[in-house]
């Protein structure tokens, strides 16, 4: 078990989880986690996010979703095997 130390950044107290444990459990900057209290313990849990197109391309930026010619003549293409 590692100890950490809450500290204080700005208003806030925090503490950080180490490199290890966030490895483990493949968590990463911008994660976000449940905060419960149990037994009088603070227990952090990764939420399970489901993926959307709409999640993935939320931070993308915007000029790179416009669609170019090549894109509407991809679009507009007939089918030319089993893909309908």
């Amino acid at each position: 078990m590692s100890s950490i130390a809450v500290r204080k950044s700005g208003g806030a107290s925090i503490v950080s989880i180490p490199k290890a444990v966030l490895k483990t459990l493949g968590i990463t900057v911008g994660s976000k986690l449940n905060l419960s209290i149990e037994d009088n313990k603070i227990v952090l849990s990764p939420v399970k996010e489901e993926l959307t197109l709409e999640a993935l391309l939320e931070g993308s930026p915007t000029e790179r979703l416009v669609m170019t010619d090549e894109d509407k003549e991809w679009v507009d293409m007939l089918p030319v095997g089993k893909e309908v």
